[in-house]
């Protein structure tokens, strides 16, 4: 049991690694794009519709494909006060309900977001933005995050059954 849960830990983690790749990659491809328009514009060439609108796509992939890293690496945003506080059982009881929350939201919004992705998929929805993109691509940033990150609740939930520390 031990080394079939190490396994898919390594499994888990590489393949939030890689999603927080993608969404540093992203994040330099958005700051090249916008540095490259600024050039463009001082040099009296004309405005690229897209560049905002990838931009702002290329924005809701970064969170959704980062997150699960930074709390699998327990580095996101966390209102700590009370937690830091605690030690012993109260704290594990507490990092076993928020785990157990965590999971149950991120739970609901990968079930919601695959059927929405579906359902735009199947019925051909598009961005009525410049480029028009299939709206299911777009959409699909949030099942994908939301099912990793209810992994890596799940996975704090057996670490503070275990009493590992988190």
């Amino acid at each position: 049991m031990d080394r079939t849960l190490t396994q898919l830990r390594r499994v888990f983690s590489r393949l939030n690694l890689i999603c927080a790749i993608i969404g540093a990659s992203l994040l330099f491809m958005i700051a090249a794009t916008i540095c490259f328009e600024v050039t463009m514009r001082a040099l009296g060439g004309a405005s690229r519709l897209w560049v905002i609108e990838v931009s702002e796509y290329a924005l809701l992939f970064i969170t959704f494909l980062g997150a699960p890293y930074l709390l699998e690496k327990n580095q996101h945003v966390v209102m700590d006060l009370v937690f830091a506080s605690l030690s012993g059982r109260p704290r594990m009881a507490l990092q076993i309900v928020n785990a157990s929350i965590g999971l149950a939201l991120c739970a609901v919004l990968t079930v919601v977001g695959i059927s929405v992705v579906l359902e735009q998929f199947e019925l051909g929805v598009r961005q009525v933005t410049v480029l028009r993109p299939q709206s299911w691509w777009i959409t699909a940033a949030l099942p994908i995050g939301m099912g990793l990150m209810a992994v890596q609740f799940l996975d704090q939930i057996i670490r503070s059954f275990r009493g590992e520390v988190i």
